[in-house]
């Protein structure tokens, strides 16, 4: 409860801070946090890379799902929500940067390693160009098998699934959040194999 009411507090400071830079109303529900932390985390050896990490009130159900703080990666813009995290989470990797980046802030060493990337950054709002390359940078946090979340407020997918390159599927709804949020998960498009030429 303190750290519920820790986040609301830092998250309206922020809010009333740059209201244009936040990119949600409120929170993330702790519903919508054990939604994404339910189909993020497999195994405890599972590396991921939250975008957008905002108060953590997500980072907290990937933990309680089984994650290890030291496999998770944190990615958040604005300098008092990253204090804020390295306070909660200090043996995560927290780093203060622009989210829609992740290949060119993501430690080289993971590069390729995240089991999920999670977007918690309103990529519906991307232009088609921005969109292309922020899920291909994603991608290239994946290893083989991987996943993008993403979460939105939108009823429809929010990545243009054919013009970047994967193929999604809407794995739910946290109808406890304001606005209602849905989670979406995305595979990069495995290309047709080519045909077999005529003998």
């Amino acid at each position: 409860m303190a750290q519920a009411r820790g986040e609301l507090g830092i998250f309206l400071r922020r809010w009333l801070a740059h209201p244009l830079r936040v990119g949600a109303i409120a929170p993330s529900s702790r519903a919508l946090g054990r939604l994404v932390a339910r189909n993020a985390v497999s195994s405890p050896d599972d590396i991921v890379v939250e975008l957008g990490a905002g108060t953590g009130t997500i980072t907290h159900d990937l933990l309680a799902a089984g994650a290890r703080e030291e496999n998770l990666v944190l990615v958040e813009l604005d300098t008092d929500l990253v204090a804020y995290l390295r306070r909660l989470y200090p043996r995560a990797t927290i780093l203060a940067d622009d989210a829609s980046t992740p290949a060119e802030i993501v430690p080289g060493e993971l590069l390729g390693r995240a089991a999920t990337v999670i977007s918690g950054i309103p990529a519906l709002q991307f232009s088609d160009a921005k969109q292309r390359s922020y899920i291909g940078q994603c991608i290239q946090c994946l290893r083989e098998g991987g996943q993008i979340l993403q979460y939105t407020y939108s009823l429809k997918s929010p990545i243009r699934q054919r013009e970047t390159g994967v193929t999604g599927q809407r794995l739910g709804v946290a109808l406890v959040n304001v606005p209602p949020a849905h989670v979406w998960g995305y595979t990069p498009a495995v290309e047709a194999e080519p045909a077999a030429a005529a003998e």
